[in-house]
């Protein structure tokens, strides 16, 4: 249902960087051990992100690249076609290039090759560019959405790609040198598709949803940094936090109206304002779970919530289960993969470890009783137990 309060924009930012951040010690501790060891051959390497959209990959990014520059390092943000194109990398990474004259040759008494071509002083290659540079003391490659890597799989620009990312995986370049990349469910596989298998103990990030002592310390930002209230705020950090469930996004969302609603009020927290809160709140979280589900078509939506209906939510099920059960749905086993896919690049399901679930209590709730329609899936009881359930630790709780 969708409400209209003037004094509040429906425009707010929950991309990018985040106005307010806490939590991630232990992935930022991990990358800063890594920084001094890349400082001998044996840190020079690859620390991939990956977790759902909305759960702050970026804004762990945006820390990161902060604590690398405060250790002097050369903090370049990159992006995929880089990987393979040297002049851009050099663009990217401020290196001048020179436009040459190819010789004119006579063959036949025809004149060949009169035109101007690009090269990067000399070098070839992406390898050719990141050899060639000489940091103060390293360099820190930051390349967000790097699902996308998986695109140059079987294209003509695969070799380069996968020579530029085995190199810096495999620590071959002169200097120290890290990629930070992040990106969506699949950027792990598509890694691997080029050559990029297995990453160092605590290089390999699943993200998951904050912890509560976290949840709770931004949510107490928005409300007396940015809003400026007055008086006991715990009262409503309790009450937005039942809302957020540890989700970055939902925190931005909710935060963003709740400073709005407190600085209309002059730094009270009322009940009517709460109310307020709690409306637009809905309002926008349900708009990024459309988000979530674009390119996915009513029926394989219908699929998705039967599936996730019959799966307690702290369950999950096996990629192969998913498969199977999403194959009796679509009736093709093809099909299924396709779907499994959408739903994991979307974000609807998400691994921990090798099990997959959804990865917000309002996600899954929004998508049975919207979608969840028809038949019930009758063996859905019968798919392998989760280990996830075994260890009693839900993704939605989970801070790393």
């Amino acid at each position: 249902m969708s409400h209209s309060f003037s004094h509040i924009s429906d425009i707010f930012a929950d991309r990018g960087p985040t106005r307010y951040f806490h939590g991630r010690t232990r992935i930022l501790r991990n990358f800063n051990n890594l920084l001094e060891l890349a400082m001998t051959r044996d840190g020079r390497t690859t620390m991939l992100i990956q977790g759902a959209p909305g759960v702050g990959k970026t804004a762990l990014l945006e820390e990161m690249a902060i604590d690398a520059m405060e250790k002097r390092w050369s903090v370049f943000k990159i992006n995929y076609d880089d990987l393979h194109n040297p002049v851009q990398m050099a663009q990217t990474l401020g290196k001048p290039y020179v436009a040459r004259k190819q010789a004119s040759i006579k063959a036949d008494g025809k004149l060949l090759g009169a035109e101007r071509i690009k090269e990067i002083a000399g070098d070839s290659s992406v390898p050719h560019v990141l050899e060639n540079m000489n940091p103060r003391k390293g360099v820190l490659l930051v390349l967000d959405e790097a699902q996308y890597v998986g695109r140059f799989f079987n294209t003509s620009n695969e070799s380069a790609v996968a020579s530029t990312l085995n190199k810096l995986h495999n620590g071959e370049l002169p200097h120290p040198t890290i990629l930070l990349a992040a990106g969506l469910g699949v950027s792990k596989a598509s890694f691997g598709d080029l050559g990029i298998s297995r990453f160092r103990g605590g290089c390999f990030v699943e993200l998951g949803a904050l912890g509560k002592e976290s949840e709770h310390a931004v949510i107490h930002d928005w409300l007396v940094k940015e809003g400026g209230a007055e008086g006991d705020s715990t009262p409503w950090i309790d009450a937005i936090a039942q809302k957020t469930h540890g989700w970055p996004q939902h925190i931005s969302a909710y935060g963003d109206v709740a400073a709005k609603q407190i600085q209309y009020d002059d730094g009270e927290m009322t009940s009517s304002g709460l109310e307020v809160v709690y409306q637009l709140g809905e309002d926008r979280r349900e708009a990024y779970y459309e988000q979530r589900a674009e390119g996915i078509s009513g029926r394989e939506r219908g699929s998705l919530a039967r599936l996730i209906k019959n799966v307690a939510f702290r369950d999950g099920l096996y990629k192969e289960d998913v498969i199977e059960v999403l194959s009796q749905e679509c009736g093709d086993p093809d099909k299924a993969k396709n779907l499994f896919n959408k739903a994991v690049e979307r974000g609807i399901l998400h691994s921990q470890g090798e099990v997959y679930s959804t990865p917000i209590p309002s996600m899954r709730t929004w998508m049975i009783s919207k979608y969840a329609r028809e038949r019930i899936i009758p063996y859905a009881s019968q798919l392998s137990p989760s280990p996830l359930h075994e260890r009693n630790s839900g993704i939605e709780s989970r801070e790393l």
